[in-house]
């Protein structure tokens, strides 16, 4: 099952979450090492292509049209005054990208099951969880 998985890999065709989903999977059924695993885990998160990790068709479009719902309502609750800074707006909620045009940049904030993060790489389509090297928490303290 390891050499499937490299082959897998080095053809870099695969979208990352689900190939880290499968490794865990064959770990926890013992048809991989710990040290494959981890090896196998490093190696898909380096060859990962972002391509590979758009969502369908379909589901971009819902999004998008849920986006334009919450920008529409933003909109008409405009009064014009000045508002303090919200802190749910400096850390919004990680949003699943759906292609390169809403993809994160180094310096975009999130909060991501309960921490906040800030992208340190550009063209981040993937949450902390999936691709740590791309998001550095950032404690209360900073």
């Amino acid at each position: 099952m390891y050499e499937i998985f490299k082959n897998i890999l080095n053809n870099k065709d695969y979208e990352l979450v689900d190939i880290l989903n499968k490794i865990d999977e064959y770990y926890v059924e013992s048809k991989l090492t710990k040290e494959q695993k981890e090896e196998l885990e490093e190696e898909a998160r380096k060859n990962a292509n972002p391509v590979n990790s758009y969502a369908p068709l379909e589901e971009r479009l819902d999004e998008a049209f849920e986006r334009i719902k919450v920008l529409e309502e933003k909109v008409t609750n405009l009064d014009g005054e000045a508002k303090e800074d919200d802190p749910e707006e400096e850390w919004p909620e990680y949003v699943q990208p759906t292609g390169a045009h809403d993809a994160y940049h180094i310096g975009d904030k999130i909060t991501f099951e309960g921490k906040h993060y800030e992208c340190i790489k550009d063209n981040c389509v993937w949450d902390p969880k999936a691709y740590k090297d791309g998001w550095k928490e950032i404690k209360e303290s900073e």
